[in-house]
């Protein structure tokens, strides 16, 4: 009997360390070179939620709109990857808040392959929850000659280590189809899942990007979601025209390949190499900028670098649902020490989907930063005023005093979307401070931290939680990866 348990045990530690340091996927873990893009082609955008002068709350929406316009406008090709893509939710006096997002982006493929054109989508298990049922979106898609591929993320790392070494032994033989009795975890009245597809929702895999690319020349890269539930939550986005656009597709038509669905090489969507690169000088011309698509942990090291890298008077602008990872805080902390004046805008983790959250993760990992002789004086914090939304935003800005570079996408700043678990793409845009790309981001930035014209964000004080229970269950899921953030 021991014999066998230490063989289990062996077998177990193996899969651990198998899966949770095995190679990425080809094609992810990815950093395009740097490509000059004229400024007219560079456009940030951004949806908000927020309670006027007035006291009315307002929702100004650009995102869809705009990725609606880049879809109906495209002549020859469509490659859309979305994380949530379903209108999943439970029966609530929320549900006439929600907007029929994830209709509007069906209809518009559906036309669009009706048309002929190449239209591909790519998306995550969690839309027809893990094999669960079968999505009537796609099926519909699939009629309209839609090719849809469901990200293989058995290809990705363990997020979730040691639950997911116990799920391969233990669990992975039970049928699919086994016990459709589950309720559905985001309360939809009618589908039940399986017990099959909640084990392996428990390994927190996912595809989690937000990106539509048109005939392959022009890209939206984007924190928000076609997701009836997400309608109302705080986004932002960057819209990217060139050949800059035929490296977010290369990234995208790499995860469909190893996911099975594409016989051709992803290679022959990428452009040829540019003639720059990030090492030389950046373009003195306010006009113009330097474009790079970074996806999963390179994600990270730009990150880190452009934090560690500020210095005495420069300016760090964050604005995250999430902010989780150690490495980024510790790097936040070192950097208020050398003087850079630090700005931080948060979701305040109450709301998820019409559920009341309790504040994990960002009440408890923010309090090593509230803790920090720097707070309050270079280092701030403020929390996003939500109504039952979230502030959903994934951007982080560096003002030197002769550049300006904001990096952001689908990546919180936590490590299941930073350090290769989560497939996340961003955009990388560097410039000089006379452009018009930081006056606009830093306008943004403005009107939410100083409530500009209505009340956008709070006091770090106003809801601050110093509970030492949740501040441990915080270090343990995010030490572990058993956790959805």
């Amino acid at each position: 009997m021991l014999i066998v348990l230490y063989i289990l045990l062996i077998i177990y530690a193996g899969l651990i360390i198998g899966h949770r340091f095995k190679p990425m996927p080809p094609g992810t873990d990815y950093e395009s070179p740097a490509y000059i893009v004229d400024g007219d082609d560079v456009q940030f955008i951004y949806d908000l939620r927020f309670e006027n002068r007035d006291q009315k709350l307002v929702f100004e929406e650009r995102i869809y709109p705009a990725i609606f316009k880049a879809m109906h406008e495209s002549e020859r090709s469509i490659v859309a990857d979305m994380f949530l893509y379903n209108e999943d939710h439970g029966e609530d006096k929320n549900d006439p808040e929600h907007r029929p997002i994830t209709s509007g982006f069906t209809d518009m493929l559906c036309l669009k392959g009706d048309q002929g054109l190449e239209v591909l989508l790519i998306t995550d298990e969690i839309n027809a929850f893990y094999g669960s049922y079968e999505s009537p979106i796609f099926k519909r898609l699939e009629a309209h000659k839609v090719k849809t591929v469901f990200t293989d993320l058995d290809r990705l790392r363990d997020a979730n280590p040691v639950y997911s070494g116990w799920y391969r032994i233990f669990l992975t033989w039970i049928p699919s189809e086994t016990g459709k009795k589950i309720s559905h975890p985001f309360g939809h009245p009618h589908r039940r899942i399986t017990l099959a597809a909640l084990f392996r929702s428990l390994n927190f895999k996912a595809n989690h990007r937000k990106v539509v690319v048109t005939d392959s020349s022009q890209a939206i890269v984007t924190s928000a979601n076609p997701h009836d539930p997400s309608s109302l939550h705080c986004n932002i986005a960057f819209k990217v025209k060139g050949e800059i656009a035929r490296e977010v597709e290369y990234a995208e038509r790499a995860v469909a390949a190893f996911s099975g669905l594409e016989a051709m090489s992803p290679d022959r969507f990428r452009p040829g190499l540019p003639a720059t690169d990030m090492d030389e000088p950046m373009p003195g011309d306010s006009s113009k900028y330097l474009v790079r698509v970074l996806t999963e942990k390179k994600i990270k090291e730009h990150l880190l670098r452009e934090i560690r890298g500020s210095q005495d008077g420069e300016q760090i602008m964050l604005a995250s649902l999430y902010l989780t990872d150690r490495e980024v805080i510790s790097a936040i902390r070192a950097a208020a020490l050398q003087g850079a004046m630090i700005r931080i805008i948060l979701d305040s983790s109450e709301h998820a989907f019409g559920l009341k959250k309790f504040g994990i993760p960002n009440k408890q990992s923010t309090l090593d930063l509230y803790s920090d002789s720097h707070f309050g004086r270079n280092l701030d914090i403020r929390w996003y005023r939500t109504h039952g939304e979230q502030f959903h935003a994934k951007l982080a800005a560096f003002k030197r005093s002769d550049s300006f570079a904001i990096i952001g996408g689908s990546a919180n700043f936590t490590s299941k979307n930073l350090d290769n678990y989560n497939l996340e793409l961003n955009l990388r845009v560097d410039t000089c401070r006379e452009s018009r790309l930081c006056r606009e981001v830093c306008s943004y930035f403005h009107r939410l931290w100083s409530n500009e014209d209505g009340l956008y964000t709070l006091d770090y004080e106003e809801l601050m939680d110093k509970s030492r229970l949740k501040y441990i269950l915080y270090r343990v899921q995010e030490g572990t990866g058993m956790c959805t953030y």
